[in-house]
């Protein structure tokens, strides 16, 4: 899913990708000691990248991220715990409907051939659990955002009041329909990588 963003990255950058095995192996990010990284996280990468990496980042780069999913009382608006209890329930009995309803809702295209429904499980524990507002806070400085205007999952409100502690400067939205940013408008994605990484 990133590899239209990646064709329009400088050659200059060596990327690597993090997966979390959903369709495929898991992999993280190969980084040698030393080495500057640029971490850039779509959605749940990005509270992956604020809660759960081992790699130290130097700059952080969210698109259509968050720091936390599920509203609590001090953090809304966001989404229902409820909801997201309901969604977990239902895929444990129903996975392939579940997968493909939410891929058609979010505007991503349909799902890969085969998929591991319990890595996918623990990825809807892991929304329902991840808290990375600790470190936005503290590194706030050190980390940009890109939302959408028209996003189904992280709607620009709560895009908004998740990242208030940003400079106002450090957080752009794009007119574009759609959670899948990267997919979506590779090139606003790309340019802004490029433009904001240093």
């Amino acid at each position: 899913v990133w590899n239209e963003v990646r064709t329009r990255l400088s050659a200059a950058h060596r990327v690597e990708t993090l997966d979390f095995g959903f369709f495929g192996a898991p992999r993280q990010p190969k980084v040698g000691a030393g080495e500057t990284v640029i971490a850039v996280g779509h959605s749940l990468g990005a509270c992956w990248w604020l809660t759960q990496s081992p790699i130290p980042w130097r700059r952080l780069l969210l698109i259509n991220g968050f720091p936390r999913f599920t509203e609590t009382a001090d953090y809304a608006p966001a989404v229902a715990p409820r909801v997201l209890a309901r969604m977990r329930k239902t895929f444990a009995q129903q996975p392939a409907e579940v997968l493909a309803e939410f891929r058609a809702f979010c505007g991503a295209p349909a799902a890969p051939a085969g998929f591991d429904a319990e890595r996918l499980a623990a990825g809807l524990d892991w929304l329902a659990t991840w808290d990375g507002r600790g470190v936005l806070r503290e590194r706030a400085g050190d980390i940009r955002a890109l939302a959408g205007n028209n996003d189904p999952i992280v709607p620009a409100g709560m895009s908004r009041a998740a990242l208030a502690c940003l400079p106002p400067a450090a957080m752009g939205l794009a007119d574009v329909d759609g959670h899948v940013l990267k997919l979506a408008a590779s090139e606003i994605c790309g340019g802004w990588i490029e433009r904001v990484e240093e």
